[in-house]
């Protein structure tokens, strides 16, 4: 039975308070005029700050959900890995094609961030000095500080250099809202003080005030394993690099060699324990109605049928009008005896690469064996008689479809009811501290087969894919390891094969964009890519035959064959003339074969720019907000 770990009456007088607590500002340091409210009459006892925090929970979570733009199968839409099915990925081109900075506006993420920084820091000077000293309370404290670390996390990847501010300033103290940026490296380091206030006080997951959706112990100690390889490998990839990103006389391994003591930290509590229930547990730990007793799942949210009107929308991984996996994610799994895929092999038919590939490549992309979607239990209502996703628009569902053949099929909800469904989210689990900390020490050089057998060997093991082997990786061929698909050849090959890893175990959750920045390979990536998708005549084989398509259960009538075209006027398909995969995007001249493809500019768009709204209200302080690199 799952447990709701926010009462709505709760939320009502959570939101009343912020809105009095942060609702006056000038800039995105501001702070409520005292006249405004009487904080005295709160922040005395563990219900006070566990009733402020909620609404923390709300506007910091997405609520992914079938009705809106906000989608958890978008998630690494930014990245080289998956693309929008109808319209060209705008991210992945020029971010401006000028590099003149804006003013951030509506979607104005440093004004935003400050903003939630300024709810953290109002909870923590009210709080820290009055409320009740007992383990519920330090709970609650330790959640303020979770919440602080992850709002400056979230700018620090988008800007790096912050302004910090940990206390609250005073409403008509200009001189300390008006500071300028501290270095990536002091924010980084400050980050990494919150998150080790927070694991001191927080219950573990199940425990005491750590209740179901709400933030514990093991996924502070996740979050800590995350900032820590995050800053530890900008630095050291940037620093090696001499890229404009660079932070001085900082190598990055100060925060690497952090890694490993929070993870064996965890590691000694949660062992080898992952979901391994079912005969597709890969697939289908995305898809449970209740996380609180999942193993490995620390953060997620509860989504209650009875209190909310939707769940967040997996289901749409079996319907085409969803984004399109790419090459750059289906190339990179390895075959299941744990060796690189011979490049003519990830040309093959989808069902020969689900019998050949690592087990989680069926479990994160649907191939035809599993027969007509509409025939799968819970999916009939959503999906069409075809063991083929549709890659253009035709049949009777207008424009959706999957581009590139490959459809997402991780995480599938397999049910008929769209609306009011209690499947929870994952946010923060344990695979990915384990694959920190291999990063981690694969990169410091001091990885072991012992490591690898209780990280990454851990994680395979759930899927029956082979282990890691030290000693064999280091014999794969350079060949293995593409600099397009995020490898670096100059490094080790266990460094390059735990990011192979972690692309696979990590893929469309997120993580990808991140990932490139960090490696500082984003360029070598996106420049000149032009996306590929599956064997274009697989889909013309089955599509182009009325035989086949009415032995699948679907109904012909009134269709013009052939459904797909690839010459004259009427072409609705292309593939790449060398490979024989589709051509996603082959109407645009950008993206024809030895074409311009994506761009990005690596002096640039490692970062965003500093809102200019904001270097206007330093300047009129005397302050100088300086600009990111690249933007003016």
């Amino acid at each position: 039975m799952k447990t709701k770990y926010i009462n709505n009456c709760e939320i009502y007088i959570a939101v009343i308070i912020l809105a009095l607590f942060t609702a006056c500002k000038k800039n995105f340091l501001d702070t409520t005029p005292p006249d405004r409210v009487v904080p005295e009459n709160f922040f005395n006892s563990a219900s006070d700050l566990r009733i402020y925090l909620n609404s923390m929970y709300e506007s910091r979570l997405p609520v992914y959900n079938a009705q809106t733009n906000v989608n958890n199968v978008l998630l690494d839409l930014q990245s080289d890995v998956l693309i929008n099915s109808n319209v060209i990925t705008g991210s992945l081109n020029q971010v401006s094609a000028t590099g003149v900075a804006g003013n951030g506006g509506g979607g104005d993420a440093w004004a935003t961030g400050y903003s939630r920084i300024r709810q953290d820091n109002y909870l923590l000077h009210y709080a820290l000095p009055k409320v009740e000293k007992t383990p519920a309370s330090a709970h609650y404290l330790s959640e303020a500080y979770f919440f602080r670390a992850l709002d400056y996390f979230t700018l620090l990847k988008q800007y790096g250099d912050l302004p910090i501010v940990t206390d609250l300033i005073a409403y008509d103290d200009n001189g300390q809202l008006y500071t300028p940026r501290n270095s990536r490296y002091d924010v980084a380091k400050q980050i990494i003080k919150d998150l080790d206030l927070a694991i001191a006080g927080l219950y573990a997951k199940g425990q005491g005030e750590a209740a179901a959706g709400r933030v514990n112990k093991e996924s502070a100690i996740v979050l800590k394993s995350r900032v820590a390889l995050y800053e530890g490998t900008w630095e050291y990839y940037h620093g090696k690099k001499g890229s404009p990103f660079a932070v001085a006389g900082k190598d990055g391994r100060e925060f690497l060699e952090m890694v490993e003591p929070a993870m064996q930290q965890l590691i000694a509590t949660q062992g080898t324990r992952i979901f391994r229930t079912g005969t597709e547990p890969y697939n289908q730990l995305f898809a449970q109605n209740d996380l609180s007793n999942v193993d490995g799942v620390f953060w997620y949210r509860v989504y209650d049928p009875t209190k909310t009107t939707f769940s967040h929308n997996f289901y749409v991984k079996v319907i085409d009008n969803a984004a399109s996996i790419t090459d750059h994610l289906v190339d990179q799994y390895l075959n299941k005896d744990g060796s690189p895929q011979v490049v003519p092999n990830s040309y093959g038919e989808l069902n020969t690469l689900s019998t050949n590939l690592d087990p989680r490549f069926r479990q994160t992309i649907w191939t035809p064996d599993r027969g007509p979607a509409a025939k799968i239990p819970g999916r009939d209502q959503f999906s069409l008689n075809l063991r083929y996703p549709v890659i253009a628009p035709v049949l009777s569902i207008g424009t959706n479809f999957i581009s590139t053949g490959y459809r997402n099929w991780k995480g599938a909800v397999l049910t008929s009811v769209l609306a009011g469904r209690d499947v929870d989210e994952i946010f923060i689990r344990y695979e990915e501290g384990l694959l920190n900390l291999a990063e981690a020490k694969a990169i410091l050089g001091t990885i072991t087969q012992a490591d690898l057998d209780k990280t990454v060997n851990v994680i395979r093991s759930r899927v029956g894919m082979a282990n890691m082997n030290l000693a064999t990786v280091a014999g794969f061929p350079l060949s293995a390891y593409k600099e397009e698909l995020g490898f670096s050849p100059s490094e080790s090959n266990i460094v390059n094969e735990i990011r192979r890893e972690r692309t696979v175990e990590l893929a469309l959750e997120g993580f990808r964009l991140d990932d490139l920045k960090r490696w500082s390979v984003y360029e070598k990536v996106v420049n000149g890519y032009t996306p590929r998708g599956a064997q274009l005549q697989e889909f013309l084989t089955y599509f182009n035959d009325r035989t086949k398509l009415i032995a699948d259960g679907f109904d012909v009538g009134g269709i013009t064959f052939p459904l797909l075209n690839t010459s004259g006027g009427n072409a609705n398909v292309a593939a790449f003339a060398n490979t024989g995969r589709i051509n996603p995007y082959f109407k645009s001249s950008q993206f024809q074969q030895g074409a311009q493809g994506f761009f990005i500019d690596p002096s640039r768009d490692y970062l965003t720019f500093v809102p200019l709204s904001q270097i206007q209200l330093y300047k009129a302080e005397n302050v100088v907000l300086t600009q990111n690199p690249g933007w003016r």
